[in-house]
């Protein structure tokens, strides 16, 4: 005969092995993996695709790209783009963006990855090594922050 506590037991990782198995990590932390290399391109690339200025995956949805701004007070331009400035991976500020295409220091901006012109504006107050981010959580609205290494 099975004791109530064994039936129980049973009853209880019946339903905890149903729940688990309906739930992936993917809907608790959804993301989206890019099926191509970008870049940080700007004026001091002279928008060309380098390969030290090449995004790495940090996280889920996330991508980072290092840059030396050595000049401070100057404004650097840039996109996030494929090696072609490809349509869905030639990003730059989004018209929605209130501020327009200047960033300012660890606040995300919305991108538009569809833009042929319109480029982000950075000026540092101090020269260094300043971290670029674009996190494609939201695919249709990525987000680009920059901050300070």
């Amino acid at each position: 005969m099975i004791s109530m506590k064994r039936i129980l037991t049973l009853a209880i990782a019946g339903l905890l092995t149903a729940c688990t198995s309906q739930i992936s990590i993917n809907d608790v932390l959804p993301q989206q993996e890019l099926d191509r290399t970008i870049y940080l391109r700007g004026d001091f690339t002279l928008w060309d695709a380098e390969p030290q200025y090449q995004f790495a995956p940090v996280g889920p949805s996330l991508y980072q790209a290092q840059v030396k701004f050595s000049t401070p007070g100057k404004v650097y331009e840039f996109k996030i783009a494929d090696a072609d400035f490809s349509e869905g991976y030639n990003c730059g500020y989004s018209d929605a963006q209130p501020a327009g295409q200047s960033l300012t220091l660890g606040q995300p901006a919305i991108a538009d990855c569809n833009t042929i012109y319109n480029y982000f504006s950075f000026t540092p107050a101090i020269k260094g090594t300043y971290i670029v981010s674009i996190d494609y959580s939201d695919y249709d609205k990525p987000q680009v922050t920059i901050t300070k290494k």
